[in-house]
Order: C-alpha cells, then structure tokens, then sequence
C-alpha cells in the first residue's frame, strides 16, 4: 500500500524525492509550478528531474503533480479558460519530465453558467489540453469538489459526465475525502457507501485519493482540510477508508494542515495505526 502527503520542490525535485521515506512516506504529491499563480512559470531543471526520477526508481516511490489552483477549465472569461489550457499542457510536461505519473486539477468554475454548460466547457478545455500534449504515461486527474460557489465535480453524476469521452489512460480521478464529505456526497458514518466505489466506471479510473480529516460538518460545502482523526469526518471514518480492500492498490495522499513537512512523520503514523487497528 503507498501512503504519503504533498511535499515542497523549492528545494529541488531530487530533494523531495528523498526527503519522502524520512517521513516514512512511499508515494508524494507536489505542485507542478507556484499554487497561487500561473504566469512565467520557470521549466523544471532536467537534471534534477534525472535525478529524482533515478532515486524514484531505487527508493520504489510514485508521485503526483498539483496543477495551480488558479487554472479554471469551465471558466467562461476567455483570457483564463485559454491560460488554463496552456497552463495544464505545461504541467503536463513538467510531470512526464519528472516521471510522474498523473497531474491532479481541480473541476471548474462555470460562475453564471450552468453546470451542464460548464461539463461541456471542461470537455473542451481537455480535448484541446490532450490535442495539443505530445506526451505519453501522465494522466489528467479529475478532483472531486466540495461545492463552493459554482465549482462543478461534487457529485459522481458529473465527474462521469465530464471524462465519459476520453480514454482512461488519459483523463482519471482524484478522490478527495474532505471535499466529498463537505460536498454531502460521503458521510461520516458510512463513508464506504461513496456512490463512486461501487461503480467500475469511476474506479477503473480512481489512481489517487486525497486523505484528509474536515474542519467543517457534513455538507458545509467548504474545502477546509483538518489533520487526521481532529476533524468532522473523524478517526473511524478514515480508518474504514485505509482498511477498504477496493482502494489499498491506489496512492493515498495527506494534504492536512501540518506547520512543517516534518508533522507528515505523525500524520502519516496516525493512519498507519489505524490501518492496524481491528475493524
């Protein structure tokens, strides 16, 4: 099983990499260029994206990029829907350069439209992405939203809706906890009942899960992550998750609110106690 949490490349694609099994982490999520901002993002230096993707190899991890958050595929201003698409092409890029295996993007944002009308926008946003990529073995992964303002991708109904035309190789899914208990679509008291774990179509997809406890209640509709067992979503919830046989092949990735990277060593511990703990 591959449990890890989003590390810093500040220092250096290499350093991350090895920076991850002092955490006791086997697989890394990280952010292809600066979270908050898109524009004139510097390339990745290929020769620390050699080396981490040898110390990969040698250390038996996986990772995952994080597109920026600012990228908005459904939106209807022209000038960021297009940046949105350049932005995603590139971090495509960077993550083949780096050996990663799929760039993780959040649904959109349709604003005034409708959320059919963003399905579709987001459709086309990645069918010219994939047109215009040349790259091969990354996979563009769909994340679950918690539904704030108009984000679309809260329900199984649309994340279905919006990668039914593209090849599995080429558009997957990011499952997120905290936005899906937040969204109202997973309760905490049988969070195995998630819609999208009992239909093949979204788990021949599912290649990574987002691990996070929740500071808001069940259907606050707010994407607010908590550290692990100290939220809304709680201890019992997420050990059912770590435990589910259906999801032990696929990377789970905490993104709780640690102070300093070095916290992933206790976070990281906390699940793998409650992988051992009896059901």
């Amino acid at each position: 099983m591959r449990l890890g949490c989003h590390l810093s490349v500040a220092k250096g694609f290499y350093a991350a990499v090895e920076n991850a099994p002092k955490l006791g982490a086997n697989c890394f999520q990280y952010f292809t260029k600066n979270p908050r901002g898109f524009r004139g993002a510097k390339p990745p230096d290929p020769v620390d994206a050699q080396r981490g993707r040898e110390a990969m190899a040698r250390l038996d991890i996986v990772a995952v990029g994080h597109t920026p958050y600012l990228i908005n595929l459904a939106s209807p201003d022209d000038e960021l829907y297009h940046l949105s698409i350049d932005a995603l092409i590139q971090d495509i890029a960077i993550a083949a350069l780096r050996g990663t295996y799929a760039v993780v993007v959040h649904c959109g944002k349709p604003k005034g439209e409708s959320v059919e009308w963003g399905i579709r926008r987001m459709q086309e946003a990645l069918e010219a992405v994939l047109a215009q990529s040349q790259v091969e073995g990354v996979t563009v992964l769909l994340e679950n939203t918690a539904g704030q303002g108009s984000e679309i991708g809260t329900t199984l109904e649309e994340l279905l809706a919006i990668a039914d035309p593209f090849p599995q190789a080429k558009v997957g899914f990011c499952f997120d906890t905290q936005h899906a208990f937040a969204a109202g679509v997973m309760r905490a008291e049988d969070p195995l009942a998630f819609p999208g774990f009992s239909e093949s179509a979204y788990m021949d997809r599912l290649l990574a899960i987002h691990l996070n406890d929740s500071k808001v209640p069940f259907g606050g509709r707010k994407d607010r992550h908590e550290l692990i067992g100290r939220g809304y979503l709680g201890s019992e919830a997420i050990r059912r998750i770590l435990q589910d046989p259906r999801l032990q092949h696929i990377p789970f990735y905490l993104e709780t609110p640690v102070e300093a990277e070095a916290e992933y060593a206790d976070e990281i511990r906390a699940c793998k106690a409650l992988l051992a703990q009896a059901g």
